[in-house]
């Protein structure tokens, strides 16, 4: 599709729309910016139209005025101009495929690898640990809710924070990284409900537990199917087996296809028996494998690669911590013992184990382990340096990461991903902490920093949880405005998340729990 001279409405300014404008208006075209929510401040539409030319509305304008409508896949169908755009036959574009056109014209991204990764779950955590194994062997930028970073041998710095991971936000991540002068290997994007359909690399992490998007006329797994249904000839897809759908469309594309077992998803009902190429088994103590002779395997996995039981013992540099939000009391890392290991099975049989290291909860991290070890070992990565990451790794701020907090124990389960299931999981894991380590009681901090962030943390949700769940802590400390609404024994509110962690620790006694699960940008 030829991106010159053509009219454009892009709809949804709110959620990655400007970027989108922006680099269309550049490339040529008439550009008008719909500003859907009526979110964006007065001064930036403004701008918009001084600056870059893009002449902004509150109100949807007539489709008829344009040649193509651009509009995000959870925009509801009923906005009168999508309305009007089928009526008249109207090519309407979501803003993952004006991307992917965008990014195909752009010369500065040649003999530069993509990967493209999405799902429910486990996207953020998949994305840093791939990025780390990456690192091992090529330069990598890597873009998530955590924000931009630059990666090499195991080691990142943080190029730029606040961008979100609507598919504009790859844009604005593509240009940061290019100002600062790098000129990466791999460039790994963190995407929300689907894929742009340039990705050399794709990886759908989860698809459950899933939900409606466009005023709920449509599910998001539907949405994600991008990732296949866009996908670039001769690429490859990492795919959950749980995501069964995905699988059937996959197999009649023109990609090779790969599979995972999400060990999540043995949990589930209806839980999928596929059989998958990467499978992870946790608890295990030893690793002793040989390879079958002529079983196909992953680029980096020839005989001479496999590597049986090793252990890193030396002190780890472990994921940098730069996520940490603002105005955070200090937290100290967790010295509890581990003692467990996982195990690598590629086709039934085991490639390797890795000891894990303490201060994280495990269960939190199975399904980033075996995607990103698969992608890792099927791009080239050597054996020893998946292993080497997996055993130094320590957790990622705000998901699922134990630490102390001015001499109290914390949980830390607060992200842009956290959801009132991801809550409750946290609390089961928090109770059993209390058990185990005979802790005294648990003070919840709940709620939401921002309703915008993926859709909110919805007030009904917290009342329902509270209900149900509430009387197992002492307290309960609700975070943002909407929270007020909910009520219950034993709860207070905070502005924000420093806010509620502060309230917190006034009421923490030293054999206390801190559980933190708010729904924010870390």
């Amino acid at each position: 599709m030829g991106l010159y001279r053509k009219k454009f409405a892009v709809l949804d300014l709110t959620h990655g729309g400007i970027p989108i404008a922006k680099s269309l208006a550049a490339s040529g075209n008439e550009v008008s910016g719909i500003d859907v929510y009526g979110t964006i401040e007065p001064d930036m539409l403004l701008e918009l139209e001084e600056t870059h030319g893009i002449p902004c509305s509150k109100t949807p304008p007539s489709a008829s005025e344009f040649d193509i409508l651009v509009a995000p896949v959870h925009l509801d169908s009923a906005y009168p101009m999508l309305v009007e755009a089928r009526a008249q036959g109207k090519r309407v574009l979501s803003h993952h495929e004006i991307v992917g056109e965008i990014l195909k014209s752009d010369s500065r991204l040649s003999g530069i690898k993509t990967v493209e990764i999405t799902g429910v779950k486990a996207k953020t955590s998949t994305a840093s640990l791939l990025a780390d194994m990456l690192s091992r062997q090529f330069k990598v930028v890597l873009h998530t809710s955590r924000g931009l970073e630059y990666w090499k041998a195991g080691t990142s710095s943080l190029i730029h924070r606040g961008l979100s991971i609507t598919p504009g936000s790859i844009l604005v991540a593509i240009e940061k990284a290019f100002e600062a002068g790098l000129r990466p290997d791999i460039l790994i994007f963190e995407i929300s409900i689907g894929g742009t359909g340039t990705a050399d690399f794709g990886i759908l992490t989860t698809l459950s537990p899933d939900y409606g998007i466009a005023n709920n006329t449509t599910l998001a797994s539907e949405a994600k199917l991008q990732l296949v249904r866009q996908s670039k000839p001769g690429s490859t897809l990492l795919i959950n087996t749980e995501a069964e759908k995905t699988l059937k469309i996959a197999k009649t594309s023109q990609v090779k296809v790969l599979t995972f077992k999400d060990p999540f998803s043995d949990e589930l009902p209806g839980a999928s028996n596929q059989a998958a190429d990467f499978v992870l088994e946790t608890g295990c103590r030893s690793a002793t494998l040989s390879i079958a002779s002529g079983l196909s395997t992953p680029s980096s996995l020839s005989d001479s690669s496999i590597v049986t039981g090793l252990s890193v013992s030396s002190v780890p540099a472990g994921l940098p911590d730069s996520s940490t939000s603002a105005g955070l009391p200090e937290l100290m890392d967790s010295q509890a013992p581990s003692g467990s290991y996982i195990c690598f099975m590629y086709r039934g049989k085991e490639i390797f184990s890795a000891s894990l290291r303490p201060g994280y909860n495990i269960s939190a991290y199975r399904t980033a382990f075996v995607a990103a070890s698969a992608a890792a070992l099927e791009i080239g990565i050597e054996n020893e340096a998946v292993i080497s990451v997996i055993e130094e790794f320590r957790g990622l701020s705000g998901r699922m990461q134990e630490r102390e907090m001015n001499g109290i124990s914390l949980i830390d389960n607060s992200n842009s991903g956290m959801d009132i299931l991801s809550a409750e999981k946290a609390l089961e894991y928090a109770l059993l902490k209390r058990k185990d380590e005979k802790k005294k009681s648990i003070i919840l901090v709940l709620g939401e920093e921002a309703s915008q962030v993926c859709e909110g943390l919805p007030p009904e949700s917290v009342q329902d949880f509270l209900e149900k769940l509430g009387t197992k802590c002492r307290q309960v400390i609700l975070v943002g405005e909407r929270m007020k609404a909910v009520t219950g024994k034993n709860v207070s509110y905070a502005r924000n998340l420093p806010g509620g962690l502060s309230k917190a620790l006034e009421s923490a006694g030293d054999n206390d729990i801190i559980l933190s699960s708010v729904k924010c940008f870390r």
